[in-house]
């Protein structure tokens, strides 16, 4: 009996030893190893998504917001027209400007009423912000702004109503392919006009003034430049 006991014994350890192999391959290999917590973005940071794109627009109607800093300056543009700033040092600026923003002779001695002297002020004050539309009637755009003006131009040669305060006032103009030129006159007689157009990408608007200055009434111009004021909208389709 003692013999069977260690030959049993015996059997069962050399079983034992040949399972232990068998049941290693059988485990399952370790997983992946978790990966590591992504970290939010450094405060102030965009992506390229989050960054709003301009779209291009294929006419001059929509809204438009005053670029100073790619806008022409006005009264440097005179100065440097009328040879830079003489005469004591007394500031120089545009006719009809008077006391503004831009210095100049005030010219109510030459029969000029307020509101031609306003008008000629408006010329050197851009609009911080204004929307372009083309109105229901045929041949006319309106141009709205921010100083609550609204200027009619007229394409179709009409008889214009003489304006009779400075929030409405209409103007005659013509279309130059894509670009909508006035046909206007300062008050003196002397013809002027104002462009608009857009920039070559179309992300971009441009109001250019063209008018005389000095006896040689030598031209000079003035851009102001205007970008949307929505990040991305439908324009109509160009004239």
């Amino acid at each position: 009996m003692k013999r069977e006991g260690q030959i049993l014994g015996i059997g069962m350890w050399i079983g034992l030893v040949l399972a232990v192999p068998l049941t290693l391959p059988a485990q399952a290999p370790p997983g992946p190893l978790p990966g590591a917590t992504p970290q939010p973005p450094p405060a102030g940071a965009r992506t390229q998504e989050q960054i709003p794109q301009v779209q291009p627009r294929t006419s001059i109607f929509g809204e438009w917001k005053l670029n100073r800093d790619e806008s022409e300056d006005a009264r440097k543009k005179m100065q440097d027209a009328r040879g830079g700033n003489r005469g004591g040092g007394r500031r120089m600026g545009g006719p009809g400007m008077g006391g503004g923003p831009y210095g100049g002779r005030r010219v109510g001695s030459r029969g000029e009423s307020d509101e031609e002297r306003e008008r000629m002020q408006e010329l050197f004050r851009p609009a911080g912000s204004m929307t372009i539309a083309e109105a229901k009637k045929d041949a006319e755009v309106d141009i709205f702004d921010d100083q609550q003006r609204k200027r009619a131009f007229f394409t179709d040669g009409r008889k214009l109503q003489k304006s009779e305060g400075g929030t409405y006032q209409e103007i005659a103009a013509h279309w130059d392919g894509p670009r909508l030129v006035s046909n206007e006159k300062d008050p003196r007689g002397r013809k002027i006009s104002r462009t608009y157009e857009l920039s070559y990408d179309g992300t971009q608007l441009y109001e250019t003034l063209r008018l005389p200055i000095g006896r040689s009434e030598s031209l000079i111009s003035i851009r102001y430049v205007y970008d949307q004021r929505g990040a991305a909208q439908t324009s109509p389709a160009t004239r």
